[in-house]
């Protein structure tokens, strides 16, 4: 069982200064970039797998690994303009080799990462989604968000979706964004390969 956290990443520790909630509940408007420069909303993994940003989110690139990236977003990278109307929130995916192992199931995600409360499970074409409490991997961030956990190409993806206490990101607002992200990808993602017998 791969337990899935948080890596690291230099603009989401901008998170521990963000106290608000949604629009009209206090500042949550920092621009940790400072540039006008073009939105990453996907990116090829080293498996192959490509990850596509929801609407409104982008891609963090400092957080990025071979096997893991954080999505915010886009005004919180500086990009405002491509924000849209999208919830607050931080999104963090890994990925490990999937083979056939089938999908761990909600209980068996929460007993790896220490999560409690689980709520909202469902499990549907390919994908669990739960609602759960856990850890927070930054300050300013509700213990209460969304997890996920889906195959992508080759690839088993954990999915957690953060957001401030009582933001809409928390409601079944956060659950959509795990499924966007997952039929984008899964969209996005070439076929893995499949060995040709060789003849004779």
């Amino acid at each position: 069982m791969t337990t899935w956290t948080f890596k690291g990443s230099l603009a989401a520790i901008g998170f521990m200064t963000l106290t608000a909630c949604e629009a009209g509940q206090g500042p949550f408007n920092l621009d940790l970039a400072g540039n006008s420069a073009a939105p990453v909303t996907r990116a090829m993994m080293a498996s192959g797998a490509v990850l596509v940003a929801p609407p409104g989110f982008c891609i963090d690139q400092a957080s990025m690994t071979p096997d893991f990236m954080v999505m915010m977003r886009c005004d919180l990278l500086g990009m405002r303009d491509a924000a849209g109307s999208a919830p607050r929130g931080l999104i963090t995916i890994s990925l490990a080799s999937s083979g056939t192992a089938t999908l761990p199931s909600a209980q068996q995600i929460a007993a790896a990462s220490g999560l409690t409360n689980l709520s909202a499970i469902q499990t549907a074409e390919g994908i669990v989604t739960f609602r759960a409490r856990g850890k927070i991997p930054v300050g300013g961030l509700s213990p209460t968000h969304w997890r996920g956990a889906a195959r992508i190409g080759s690839q088993l993806a954990g999915i957690a979706v953060y957001g401030p206490e009582n933001g809409l990101i928390t409601t079944s607002v956060g659950r959509d964004l795990v499924i966007t992200l997952v039929q984008q990808s899964t969209k996005a993602t070439p076929e893995p390969a499949t060995s040709v017998p060789l003849k004779n």
